[in-house]
């Protein structure tokens, strides 16, 4: 299968397919921001970086049998300006539906998958007008330990809702991670990220960690394995939230944090991977175009990682594909069918050449009255045989 991943960023998407069980053969990547790129090189070397999606040269692609990827959502965020398609970033949208209709001039059959941001119904319905198929929303919950609501529009079949794994920040959080001069208040630890404006939305009453909140009770209470978020104290609406077993939505900043053994602190660049089920480390290194490892900064860890998506949730979609895996088998030029035919006429010839010794060996072994083994040649004319009749039904298909 040949993809083109659009806005690839760390190529969570060839990381989705292999999970998945979907074979690679090509797989292009439209990418600008270097530390995306130089992060996907030190994880894949299969991966063909063609560079910023406003320069393609789409006919020096093959036929692309699957166009994957999350256009710019700032424009719809509800953390944004609100600005939509007048959001230059968000407008890259028809970008991804001009590629796409360019490429069905080559594969009318072409699968597809768009991902962006829960949006107004207005937006909304632009999308599926241009794209033809209505989306589906996902909150990233069910398979990981986040919240991350997503809607994703694609004709890969039909998409249903993934199966609720009840994954719990419990559950991925190291619990003996040291934090650097903590700060005590209340008889609670705090990471020293966090302001003295965000400590003070967090107090204890009555045994109960309480976080302060813009509502008629005044505050919600925390409790161990909660996750917490305190980054805008100033904020008369906003002000703290506490999520259930889980951590808030991620963005690019990954400025929450979470309540864990009477400490509150930041999450580890490894736990937020795992928030994303990425693998550990697999943002730990950047790949420079002299093939160094570096190690990345936790700001650019933080940025790639709360831009991207759940693997797991891709992963979930894609599946889709692997009934109906043949339809998408990209087609076998015609130069090949001369040489498979040859292949499958010179394993005819073995086979025969082996069955010929084989009758010749047992023909002797019968006269002269010894038991000889033929194991090794019975099991060559198998193989030989197993081979042909592979070779047999790839030629049929081509036919």
């Amino acid at each position: 299968m040949n993809v083109l991943s659009l806005f690839d960023g760390i190529s969570t998407g060839r990381l989705a397919l292999q999970r998945a069980g979907i074979t690679v053969d090509s797989y292009y990547a439209s990418e600008i921001d270097q530390k995306a790129i130089k992060i996907s090189r030190a994880n894949w070397s299969d991966v063909i970086q063609i560079g910023d999606i406003e320069k393609i040269d789409l006919e020096s692609l093959p036929k692309i049998d699957l166009l994957i990827g999350g256009s710019p959502c700032q424009g719809f965020s509800r953390a944004g300006k609100g600005l939509n398609f007048d959001d230059p970033r968000s407008r890259l949208f028809f970008k991804y539906v001009e590629v796409l209709e360019e490429l069905k001039k080559k594969n009318p059959d072409i699968k597809f998958l768009l991902e962006n941001v829960n949006m107004a119904h207005e937006w909304r319905d632009i999308i599926t007008q241009y794209l033809g198929v209505e989306p589906v929303l996902i909150n990233s919950r069910k398979v990981s330990a986040a919240l991350r609501e997503r809607l994703y529009w694609a004709n890969i079949w039909e998409v249903s809702q993934p199966e609720d794994k009840g994954v719990r920040l419990l559950d991925i959080i190291d619990r003996n991670v040291e934090i650097s001069k903590p700060v005590k208040k209340d008889g609670i630890l705090f990471d020293p990220y966090f302001s003295e404006n965000a400590r003070n939305l967090v107090y204890v009453e009555n045994g109960e960690i309480r976080i302060r909140q813009a509502t008629k009770q005044g505050y919600i209470v925390a409790e161990n394995g909660d996750g917490i978020n305190i980054s805008f104290p100033l904020s008369k609406s906003r002000r703290g939230r506490v999520i259930k077993q889980k951590a808030p939505t991620m963005t690019c900043v990954c400025d929450f944090g979470c309540l864990i053994d009477g400490v509150i602190r930041r999450f580890t660049a490894e736990e937020l991977e795992r928030l994303q089920t990425l693998p550990d480390g697999y943002t730990k290194y950047y790949k420079e175009d002299n093939g160094e490892l570096a190690e990345v900064p936790r700001s650019a860890r933080e940025s790639v990682i709360g831009n991207g998506w759940t693997t797991d949730v891709i992963v979930h979609i894609l599946k889709g594909i692997l009934p109906h895996k043949e339809e998408l088998e990209p087609e076998i030029p015609k130069a090949d069918r001369a040489r498979i035919h040859d292949d499958c006429l010179e394993y005819e010839l073995e086979i025969i050449s082996a069955a010929e010794e084989l009758t010749e060996r047992r023909l002797k072994a019968y006269q002269s009255g010894k038991k000889e083994n033929f194991k090794n040649i019975v099991s060559l004319l198998e193989s030989i045989k197993q081979g042909a009749e592979i070779y047999k039904e790839y030629l049929e298909e081509l036919n």
